[in-house]
């Protein structure tokens, strides 16, 4: 079950993209993807996952703990708003909170670009690692 029409798609529009919160969120999207398809196809043919928990797959089923961690630190870093319309933190094996993102444009002294961007960075970690092991193409 290879969703790749949809990797390709949201990959696209996340290295197309000249705003960080985009390119975060529609790579999220083609790790969460690729991983699953993975484990579908290849692991427990048959299987599907559930859930938006990277993290978590990253750091037991891929036993990639650092880029794990390193991922949950940085999405943890970021504030967003709660169903309550309470600021609180991006909860990492939820990432789809990214929706609701209190970015500093319109919440003084909140997340901010660079905060983004460094998100980024190690979500290319986790792509380039994922390459290696033939997750993602």
């Amino acid at each position: 079950m290879p969703h790749d029409y949809n990797k390709e798609a949201f990959g696209r529009i996340g290295n197309d993209s000249s705003n960080p919160l985009c390119a975060v969120y529609c790579s999220l999207i083609v790790l969460e993807l690729a991983i699953k398809d993975h484990f579908y196809t290849q692991v427990n043919p048959g299987s599907w996952r559930t859930g938006h928990s990277i993290i978590d797959w990253l750091t037991s089923d891929l036993n990639q703990s650092s880029l794990g961690s390193q991922l949950a630190n940085k999405l943890a870093a970021l504030r967003c708003t709660d169903r309550n319309g309470n600021e609180v933190s991006v909860n990492p094996n939820l990432y789809p909170d990214l929706r609701y993102l209190r970015h500093e444009q319109d919440f003084h002294g909140k997340s901010t670009d660079a905060e983004l961007i460094e998100v980024m960075g190690i979500i290319q970690d986790i792509q380039d690692y994922l390459k290696t092991r033939g997750i993602i193409v």
